[in-house]
């Protein structure tokens, strides 16, 4: 996987409105950095930590 990549297209998924695809970046994101998995280059771990729970919480009735 590539971390940034994946943040990426979650911003611009909820951007455009596309909440799906936003919430499974979210996930995907998630499981990836829960695993040990490296954050994305050049953003905080509370920058993604942060934007994760707020797509998850703004995309809640998805899941």
């Amino acid at each position: 996987m590539d971390p940034t990549t994946c943040y990426l297209e979650m911003f611009e998924a909820m951007r455009d409105g596309d909440h799906e695809t936003g919430r499974e970046r979210a996930l995907a994101l998630k499981e990836w950095l829960d695993k040990g998995g490296f954050y994305p280059p050049r953003y905080t771990k509370v920058e993604v930590d942060g934007y994760i729970q707020n797509v998850l919480r703004r995309t809640v009735y998805l899941g």
